[in-house]
């Protein structure tokens, strides 16, 4: 699958704020905190009602490990972990697997480096979506 994604019975202000606090403690930083409807609520899109935050995350000790590696993962940072309401009304928290994002990088040390990644992001967004 692309994707790593759960349900939580919290709003999504609830787990984004639960979500930063869990990447806190593995480490990892929100950079920005992306509104989708407010951005498009701004650009005259006012018909758009689902909430979508894209929070795009780092570790900069990982980042800094991972590029000396190979510079082209670049092209997949920071990571990004989405927090949303659900069309059936339910919170979604998920991001794309880093392991997938590797797939076509030929170096199996930075494919090991994204198995270690993707296991640290799955057990904060399990852990904020308790």
């Amino acid at each position: 699958m692309f994707d790593y994604t759960v349900t939580t019975s919290q709003s999504v202000d609830e787990a984004v704020e639960a979500l930063s606090n869990s990447l806190k403690e593995v480490k990892f930083g929100v950079l920005w905190d992306f509104d989708v409807k407010e951005t498009l609520h701004n650009k005259g899109f006012d018909n758009f009602t689902q909430t979508f935050r894209i929070l795009e995350v780092c570790n900069p000790k990982a980042a800094s490990e991972v590029l000396e590696m190979e510079e082209k993962v670049s092209y997949f940072l920071p990571c990004k972990v989405v927090v949303y309401s659900s069309k059936d009304g339910s919170t979604k928290i998920g991001m794309p697997r880093p392991t997938v994002l590797m797939e076509n990088i030929d170096q199996q040390d930075v494919k090991d480096f994204a198995k270690d990644i993707e296991k640290t992001m799955m057990n904060a967004i399990d852990q904020a979506a308790k």
